[in-house]
């Protein structure tokens, strides 16, 4: 027997202002050469961001720190939506990370797990 747990609760409960910035590509055939649009579209989401300075407030932080995780990521986020790449830029608070893995979710969960790292350095220059 499987099971869904469906998080629409935990992600509204905890959700958070969101950009997501990504580039797309496309084109179209102009006098027989490939002409290359290339565009920056912005999403805004409302839903839960987890960073690793919150470890002591989150037993999923907890979870990964125990499997060693937490080293890699700067911060989780938590998203209904399943379509986004490696590599894909997330701003919350005015700074930047990129989508650096996904946890695909959704066989038994409505949620896919981003894990970002940061763009920025302590200083807040980027690396």
């Amino acid at each position: 027997m499987a099971f869904y747990i469906d998080m629409t609760s935990v992600l509204d409960t905890f959700a958070t202002d969101i950009k997501v910035v990504s580039n797309s590509s496309d084109g179209e055939w102009v006098d027989g050469e490939w002409q290359e649009n290339n565009s920056t579209k912005e999403q805004i989401f409302h839903e839960p961001f987890v960073p690793n300075d919150l470890v002591g407030q989150y037993s999923l932080m907890n979870i990964l720190r125990d499997v060693g995780n937490v080293t890699k990521y700067n911060a989780i986020w938590l998203s209904k939506t399943p379509n986004f790449e490696n590599g894909t830029i997330v701003q919350h608070q005015n700074k930047n990370y990129r989508i650096v893995n996904i946890q695909d979710l959704s066989d038994y969960s409505n949620v896919t797990m981003y894990y970002l790292q940061s763009e920025e350095g302590k200083d807040g220059n980027k690396l």
